[in-house]
């Protein structure tokens, strides 16, 4: 007999360990919750994710993990070193479901965890904002954004990040269903050491055939860390329809502009800035709608 009860409940949650800005480790954990007041003993089980709506009110996000939370279900773990599976043992109908064969218990209010599948990730990381241009000057920070590529499927999940060396928790975010070998951006707030200039000046205006103008745009990208070297990616968008770039001059080979293929409007500029350094672009646009 198969019925849906209530108070027993699984969330993924994830681990990334960064090792550096292109390399990194991810471990997926199940947290299973007893929210009864008696204890069940398991015997065999299955976690199902996916495409699995339910008529009713009670299906919760994953928690925040504070400290005290993390430390706890470290404990549970300790008899719990394999991932229960490499891959989802099934996918149906838009569901994926992952076997636990061991035999353990759930105790009364209780939280255990496993680590439910083993999966590989490309990793990079990258400084991200977009903005649109304006008359005279604008600035601003850029968004420490992190991209993961899974070898396997991940369902939706808290999702931390630790620098590897030390430990140290670097952010958190909400990581939401996965496909295998799919890209995916987790932001985790603004760096306060890697800043945006620009100063945008209109040099003529056109009234015909269609309105448009001419404009002189100079950007510093500055990164104001000590030692790491960073990689930036700031996008502009123009407003105009039909943008002309003529590109004036540049700090170094080490920033680049580009146009969108398919937007002549957005404008995209990289750069790979060293500790304590400016990169500086200078170029100008013409527009028309």
């Amino acid at each position: 007999m198969t019925y849906i009860t209530r108070g027993l409940l699984w969330t993924p949650r994830y681990e990334v360990s960064i090792i550096d800005d292109q390399s990194a480790t991810l471990r997926a954990l199940a947290d299973i919750n007893n929210e009864h007041n008696r204890i069940y003993e398991i015997t065999n089980s299955q976690l199902i994710t996916g495409s699995v709506p339910l008529l009713s009110g009670s299906v919760r996000a994953p928690a925040s993990m504070d400290k005290e939370r993390v430390e706890y279900m470290e404990a549970a773990m300790s008899d719990t070193h394999s991932s229960i599976s490499s891959t989802a043992d099934s996918t149906n109908f838009g569901s994926y479901s992952y076997n636990i064969t061991r035999e353990f218990y759930l105790l009364p209010k209780s939280i255990k965890t496993f680590p439910f599948l083993s999966v590989m990730i490309s990793f990079n990381y990258t400084l991200e904002t977009a903005i649109y241009l304006s008359n005279g000057v604008s600035s601003g920070l850029f968004q420490r954004t992190f991209i993961i590529r899974p070898s396997e499927f991940l369902p939706a999940g808290t999702i931390t990040f630790y620098l590897a060396t030390t430990g140290i928790t670097l952010g958190q975010g909400r990581l939401v269903d996965t496909p295998k070998q799919n890209e995916q951006k987790i932001s985790v707030g603004n760096d306060p050491d890697v800043k945006f200039n620009i100063i945008s000046i209109i040099t003529a205006t056109r009234q015909t055939p269609t309105y448009g103008q001419d404009v002189n745009v100079n950007v510093t990208i500055s990164n104001r860390k000590d030692k790491q070297i960073v990689s930036v990616k700031l996008t502009i968008n123009s407003g105009y329809r039909n943008t002309t770039l003529i590109i004036k001059n540049r700090s170094s080979s080490n920033i680049t502009i580009t146009q969108d293929p398919n937007n002549r409007s957005i404008l995209i500029i990289q750069a790979i800035i060293q500790a304590n350094q400016d990169e500086k672009f200078a170029f100008s646009l013409k527009q028309s709608n």
